[in-house]
């Protein structure tokens, strides 16, 4: 404090020091309390923003996980993860039509027993389209859908449980194929996904050379422990008389015939010009002679 104020307060120097040694540690500790809490204020806002930002972090988190399965968009502790066809990161459940996509070799499923938790399993659908169960064992499963699966699963494990419910979850989908063959421009296999047609297989392989014969079509499929074949008919649709009401199964089978024209040649060449002798005289060849 200066001498004037000292002089008119009555202070002397002594006093008026310390008081002033006073109000600058009174300044001080006011200053550090403002500060500290300022950054309480700033922690308490991060954590509001990450309260705010963990739902939609929640919903929209990794499709899958090495300790986690994924449900409603979430990674669930212990549960396997489960991804579909070529790493999409979605459930395979949700990427096939459980009441129309039926089942083949190479697929896993999880059969559940909701009121017998002890029998609950994962298992593959075998080569030979079984499946092993321990409370009712082999079960044909290729060629049905899930909800087929269920009720046959219901009905032979309801011998040993008493009114069995049973649940059944695609876990993972194999790799499958549709096999297109015949008259079409490159012969061979088409990767299967869900809802592809038998012209759209065909188009796939390059489509139908000239000597096709579209309205004959055979269809081959495995249902269950049956194996069932069908005449297509894809001129009218071609036509656009109609629209395609089959969809392809996993390893269906499309053979596209020749026409009766086209036979009629192949017969010609193998009967007629491949039996016919080679006439040594120059300037000539029957093998030249058009039929």
């Amino acid at each position: 404090m200066s001498n004037a104020r000292t002089k008119r307060l009555g202070l002397d120097d002594g006093t008026a020091r310390t008081i002033g040694v006073s109000l600058v540690v009174g300044i001080a500790v006011l200053a550090t309390a403002a500060s500290g809490c300022g950054g309480g204020s700033r922690r308490q806002q991060q954590q509001t923003a990450m309260m705010m930002t963990a739902p939609a972090n929640a919903q929209a988190g990794p499709a899958s996980s090495a300790g986690g399965g994924v449900a409603g968009g979430q990674v669930v502790p212990g549960t396997p993860g489960v991804v579909g066809p070529g790493g999409t990161g979605v459930p395979p459940d949700k990427l096939v039509d459980e009441y129309s996509y039926r089942l083949a070799p190479g697929d896993l499923i999880d059969v559940k027993f909701p009121y017998h938790p002890e029998e609950n399993e994962r298992v593959p659908v075998r080569p030979d389209g079984r499946i092993g169960l321990q409370v009712v064992g082999d079960v044909m499963a290729a060629g049905l859908t899930v909800k087929e699966l269920e009720q046959i699963v219901v009905e032979k494990s309801s011998v040993t449980l008493r009114d069995p419910v049973v649940s059944i979850v695609i876990a993972q989908l194999a790799e499958h194929k549709v096999y297109v063959g015949g008259q079409v421009a490159k012969p061979g296999f088409v990767p299967y996904r869900e809802g592809l047609t038998p012209l759209q297989a065909i188009v796939e392989r390059g489509g139908f050379v000239d000597d096709a014969n579209t309205d004959e079509i055979l269809h081959i499929s495995r249902i269950g422990e049956q194996v069932q074949s069908q005449r297509l008919d894809l001129e009218a649709v071609l036509d656009g008389e109609s629209s395609e009401k089959i969809v392809m199964a996993p390893d269906d089978i499309i053979i596209v015939p020749r026409t009766f024209i086209g036979e009629a040649d192949v017969w010609v060449d193998q009967w007629i010009r491949g039996l016919l002798p080679t006439v040594p005289r120059p300037g000539f060849d029957l093998n030249t002679l058009a039929f």
